[in-house]
Formats: C-alpha cells, structure tokens, sequence
C-alpha cells in the first residue's frame, strides 16, 4: 500500500485534519539564486472602446475561414490595419504581451470623430466617443464587452503613465493623451493588462456598414430629430422595427443619446455587436474582402502589445474564430452600476470602486451557466443537475510541478492545495518538481486518460488554479513525474500568470434572484384595434398581446408599424413605452423565418403547449420567438433588460390569434 508519507513528504511532513500530510512550505525544493522580474509595464492609451475596432477582428476571423483562397485577400487586411500614426505606434510601449491564441485577451477599442484636414489625434482633431472593452476567451468560448460612459469622472492619465494629470471625465483622456492617455486611464481604472489597442473612426464605420450592404438592427423606437447645427443635436430619423441600416443610419443609432442617457447609448452599441456578429456569419462572402480592406484602410489601426506592429493571421484566425462560431449565449454584455448624477447640473457620472470592481469581476469571469439558471428560475424549473457529481476535494490526488524560474513555486501551491483538502502528492527527495520546460505562462492540468474519473478531476483542479489555467491529456515527457509521484489522478504544472493564490470555484458564479411575480396586466384591447387594421396588410396571422408590462402604453410616435423588413418579406412591430418614459420593448410579428437576429437562440422552452426560443445574455432574457405557423412572434426586451424574466415569459405565453 502506497503512502503519502513515504512518496516524498519525509520527516518533516505534517498532518492535517484529515489525516493525510501536508508539506509546509519551506522544504523540497533546494534553494536557487532568482532575480524578481521587472513588473510589466502599465498599459497606457487611447479612448473609446468601441462597437468599430471589435468589428474588425470579427472581420477578419469570419473571412479567415471561407476558404484558402482568401490568404492573399487577408494580407491585404492585415497591412491595412497595421499601425500607421506615430499616436498609435507610440501607444504599443504600454501594451501588454499578447497570450498564447488559446488564451484569454483583451483588447481596448477605441471610436474617434476626426475633423478633416488635420492629424488624427489631439484636441483640436478629434473627439473621442465611446470606451469599450472586449476579451475574448477561447477556454470558456465567451466574449465579454465592458463598455464607460464617456460622463464617467475618473483619475485621468495623460503623458505619463504614473501620474494622476487630473480627474475629469474620461473622455478627456483622449484631449490630453491620445491613444496612449485612454489606455492608461482605463488600465488603471480597472486593474486589467490590455494586449490590443484598436482604434476607428467614424468614417470608416460608415464605409464598413455600406460596405457589408448594412446591418440589420432591431430599432427600439421611434427615433426624430430635425434640428441640428452649433445648438441642435445631431439629425435622426428613424422607424421603430427590425430593419436594415446603412453606414449614417447605424451611427445615427449608436451614437445617439439626446432623450435618454449614455447608459442607453451604451446598451445600443453593445446591441449592435451582437447584430454585426449575425450579419457577418450570414453574409460575409469572398467578393466583399476587397471593399472591406478598402473600409478599413486608413480609417482603422490594430496595434499589440509584446512585439508590437500588426496582429499575425494565426491571431485573427484564432480570436477570430472564436467569434464566428461563438456558442448561444455566449457573449456577454456588462456596465458599471449604480452611477450616480455629478456636477454642478448632474451631468456627470460617477461609481464606487466597489461597483467598478464588481463590473471587471463579471467582465473577467463570465459565468456561463448563468443564462440556463435564470431561465429555470423564471419558469419555476430547478436546474438541470450535471451529467457526473462533482468529485470531492479529497478524491482529486495531484502532483504540482514547477513551469517557471520562481523558487519554491511547486511548493508551495503543493501546500495550498493540500490545505484546501486536495490529494497531494510528492516525488522522491532526490527528485526535482521542475517540469521539463520552465517557460509556462499558462498553468497546466494534465489528467490520465487511463484512469477513471481523471479528465473530470483535471477540470475540476483547474477550477482552483483561476483563468489563466488549460486542461490537456497528459505528454509523454510529464508521464514519468507521476509515475514516481504514485500515478495521481492529475499533475498540475504551474505557470507565471499563477498569482499564488487558489480561486474559490463559487466566487464567480452569478447569484440568480429568486423568482418574482411577473409585472404584468391583462389588456388585449390595448392593441386589438390596431392589429386589426394592420392583419389587412399582411399575408400572415397576426396575434393580439393579451398581456402586457404593468405601466406600458402604445408609445406616441409610430406605435403600429407595417413595413417590409427585408425584400418580400412583411413585418408589423409594436412598440410600448413604460411608465418610467423614454424606456422601450417591443413586440415584432414577421414572415421573415430566417432573420440574422434568429441565429442560435440560447434554448428552448414549452410555454402552454407551444414551444419558444429564449434568447439570454447573462442572467437576462432579451428576446423570446414563438414559430407559428409560418411566421415568427417576438417579444424583445427594453435596450437595458428592464423587464423581468417573469414579464417576459408572461407576456409571450400572452399571445393569441386575432379574433380568439
């Protein structure tokens, strides 16, 4: 019978609770000369993150894999959005390096207006819209966007990277730092290394809109104004319903924050990434590469950090990928809460660092059981247990080795993970714990595919390890450590991106609210009218909401609309305001069965006998569509998610044929 004691903790084992020893952490590994690294340096840069930048990697992965032929077309792409302006450029010094591709990263994206006749950047050049941030995780397949209100007052940093210029709203860093001022702002604001600074204007947003024949976006309201110059706001005009926009049309909309707040603004441009997403993996072909290219050039710049220069096209591929064939809901939406008014007239915003943290903490860690959760919550379902009961701490039996130069790291994670009650084990004293390569960045967990239970045990250990941590089958040149170790279930080769500590595995997992009463009420006649005049033009059946948000009305301007929302095809949207005003949903009713919005919904559900398409990003259920005998039936939530699941499940099982 195999020891613990005798594979390598020695005499100077000790034992815990459970009978089993635990190494303490000043033994095993013999001393070695190390030298602490420089800390990396602290990213600096540029201003709005924006729907622009992300809409290039989209871009360039979704026509990375149409085919071969493609490969001189996407040179082509990646020349055009290499780094051209010395702001930029000079930017990637505060970057961070750029993982591995099947790691997490994070780039900044950044949306600029630039006046004509004069350099990019500065003050006098241009102004800054929108901040946004997006991390692609290929481990977890999410996409996460953390998007500012350019209101938001924050410690800005300018020139340099270290100094505090002033506190302002953040869109000033921008005027006073480029590129580089933004990027620096953000970073330190959340504490988040950024690898990818990308940079748009607004021109070339337009010229990639018109370019991919517009975008299909589902407009939320009547949108109207006529009055614009020095003391007007911008001009816009238009209609409520699922609709193609051009280029002016798609930035009229994203940009847009005169009878509401940036915090709509914010949720619209997030919207319209997702409504990219569609439109690219729907229509993208190789013949429109070459206007693409022509778009983005000159208008777009993607810097990265580490060497610098242009993204690789293994980068696009790989993060790009990830975009293309992202599982349903999958990308995840998050905003600073909490904001409250500041200033002399409450134009600025301002958070607590606590809701700041809390932002970063859910962008960081997207929890993708969420959306599954909160829709059994709201249907009063319990949650689908999982296919194989979590393995305890004490089955889970592990050897960590060393993947770096940091003395004493096998160790002492050895002995943290003892602590919390896994298995571990030990080599023979005359052993080292250095694994073969001491260059992991990433943290490893290798499982034994001979041994039951091992894959399931590796996944689970890497659950303590954080994000930073990948689960493969065990190399051949990390087999014999754990043959000497007594065969462990898993070995776990630590890498630099290690921070020291263990990560409770529940520590991300999002709380869902327990379910509530639907905010609802019966009035069928709100509608019916209407819907009668409107059955008339339309080829379909159209069906009579019978139950409606508690507050809601027919919104003043444009609150039945039949049109065509794509050629032959026949639409009618209604649009509700709810008592809060300026607060909108909708309910769309169309023959168009294959729209880009109705890609992947996130599951599906029986409500009453009739079967619904959920469509949840996080724990919110955005849209619901019913298929009805030839057409579709969709209850779509306020920019925001205001509407509870509960209204919104209510509100859909609500829907009845005309006359019934």
């Amino acid at each position: 019978m195999r020891t613990t004691l005798k594979r390598g903790f020695g005499r100077a084992a000790t034992v815990n609770g459970n009978g089993r020893a635990v190494l303490p952490p000043e033994i095993v590994e013999p001393m070695r000369r190390y030298r602490q690294p420089e800390p990396p340096r602290r990213s600096t840069g540029g201003t709005i993150g924006r729907v622009f930048g992300w809409i290039v990697l989209v871009v360039l992965v979704v026509s990375s894999g149409i085919g071969g032929g493609l490969y001189l077309y996407l040179h082509g792409l990646v020349n055009a959005i290499a780094p051209h302006s010395k702001a930029v450029k000079d930017s990637t010094k505060y970057l961070h390096a750029v993982p591995a591709p099947s790691q997490p990263a994070t780039a900044l994206l950044i949306g600029y207006d630039a006046r004509a006749g004069v350099d990019a950047f500065g003050a006098s050049a241009s102004r800054s819209d929108t901040i946004m941030l997006v991390r692609a995780d290929p481990q977890s397949k999410t996409l996460s966007l953390l998007s500012f209100p350019r209101d938001l007052v924050v410690p800005i940093y300018c020139k340099d990277p270290n100094v505090v210029a002033t506190h302002d709203r953040i869109n000033s860093a921008w005027t006073c730092g480029g590129p580089s001022g933004t990027l620096n702002t953000i970073e330190h604001l959340t504490g988040i290394p950024v690898n990818y600074l990308i940079t748009v204007d607004f021109h070339g947003f337009k010229l990639l809109v018109n370019d991919l024949n517009g975008i299909y976006v589902d407009v939320d309201h009547r949108y109207l104004n006529t009055h614009s110059g020095p003391s007007g706001y911008a001009t816009i005009d238009l209609q409520p319903g699922y609709q193609k926009l051009n280029g002016q049309q798609a930035l009229d909309f994203v940009r847009f924050r005169h009878t509401d707040s940036d915090l709509y603004r914010l949720a619209r441009q997030q919207l319209f990434i997702e409504a990219l997403k569609d439109r690219l993996a729907t229509s993208l072909s190789i013949f429109g590469i070459p206007k693409l290219i022509g778009a983005v050039k000159g208008n777009v710049e993607v810097a990265r950090g580490g060497s610098g220069g242009a993204v690789s096209l293994s980068e696009i591929e790989s993060y790009a990928g990830l975009a293309y064939k992202l599982p349903p809901g999958r990308l995840f939406r998050n905003s600073i809460d909490n904001l409250q008014p500041y200033g002399a007239y409450g134009a600025e915003l301002i958070a607590s660092t606590s809701d700041v943290q809390k932002a970063v903490d859910q962008f960081e860690h997207p929890d993708v059981t969420l959306p599954t959760r909160a829709n059994a919550v709201a249907l009063g379902q319990k949650p689908k247990a999982p296919k194989l009961p979590p393995l305890k701490s004490s089955q889970i039996s592990t050897l960590v080795l060393n993947g770096t130069q940091i003395a004493g790291l096998a160790r002492d994670t050895s002995y943290k993970l003892a602590v919390a009650g896994f298995h571990t084990l030990q080599l023979p004293p005359t052993v080292l714990a250095d694994a073969p390569n001491q260059g992991y960045y990433s943290s490893y967990v290798y499982y034994d595919p001979v041994q039951p239970n091992s894959q399931q045990a590796a996944h689970e250990l890497q659950q303590a390890f954080g994000p930073h941590t990948l689960v493969a089958a065990m190399p051949a040149e990390i087999a014999p450590f754990a043959v000497q170790a007594g065969n462990p279930l898993t070995v776990a080769v630590v890498g630099s991106s290690f921070g020291g500590q263990l990560v409770n595995p529940q520590a991300h997992v999002v709380q869902v609210a327990p379910r509530k009463p639907a905010a609802v009420r019966t009035d069928p006649g709100l509608t019916l009218v209407q819907l009668q005049l409107a059955q008339r033009q339309l080829p379909f059946k159209v069906l009579v909401p019978h139950i409606v948000e508690r507050s809601s009305q027919l919104a003043l301007l444009s609150s039945v609309r039949v049109y065509p929302p794509d050629t032959h095809r026949h639409a009618v949207a209604l649009t509700f305001v709810t008592g809060a005003s300026n607060v909108y949903w909708q309910i769309e009713e169309t023959d168009w069965m294959s729209a880009p919005i109705l890609r992947r919904p996130t599951e599906q559900k029986r409500l009453g006998g009739r079967l619904f398409d959920l469509y949840t990003t996080g724990g919110n259920i955005h849209m619901i569509v019913l298929h009805y005998r030839g057409a579709t039936y969709w209850v779509v939530n306020t920019l925001r998610d205001e509407l509870s699941n509960e209204t919104m499940l209510a509100i859909a099982s609500g829907l009845q044929p005309l006359g019934k």
